[in-house]
């Protein structure tokens, strides 16, 4: 249950106060943010590089550098994970990396944690190893696939019991 009433949270009075000054009034600070709230921010980017950066207009360029501003901290969040690294043979190793990191919210949402994404790469590995042990069935690549077998089950377990204790 929430602390604060829908009409008193700060995004409700923030949407209530853009809507009476920017929309229905006459200020281009508050319809820029009634613009923002609304889902228009490209819109506003725009009319702010046009009308603010090139045309001059003071109220337009503060609505420029704010938006640069959002884009400059939002773009050093998250950056890509190092999943694993293993040697799969002479010179050649598999390396997982989880390319675009997804938010907290998004992993919430979907039920991913980084021990599944940490199984699924090393069966993949494992995968890979007994591909090559069933094309050259050599002792020590046949060892080589059996140990990266028991690792990714490892792996598999270790995910399976962080699951299950969130779960609970």
């Amino acid at each position: 249950m929430s602390l604060l009433p829908y009409p008193l949270r700060p995004r409700t009075v923030l949407q209530r106060t853009a809507l009476r000054r920017g929309v229905r009034g006459e200020s281009i600070l508050w319809g820029a943010v009634a613009a923002m709230l609304g889902g228009r921010g490209a819109y506003v980017r725009s009319q702010a590089i046009r009308n603010g950066v090139i045309g001059g207009h003071r109220t337009w360029r503060v609505i420029a550098g704010v938006l640069l501003l959002k884009q400059v901290l939002n773009s050093g969040g998250k950056q890509p994970e190092n999943l694993g690294k293993v040697k799969v043979g002479t010179n050649s190793f598999v390396n997982v990396i989880n390319a675009k990191p997804m938010t907290k919210k998004q992993l919430k949402s979907s039920g991913i944690t980084k021990a599944d994404l940490k199984a699924q790469a090393s069966s993949d590995v494992a995968a890979a190893w007994a591909r090559k042990a069933a094309d050259k069935p050599k002792r020590k690549v046949v060892r080589r696939a059996e140990k990266t077998a028991a690792m990714a089950a490892a792996d598999r377990r270790v995910a399976d019991k962080k699951a299950a204790k969130r779960a609970s």
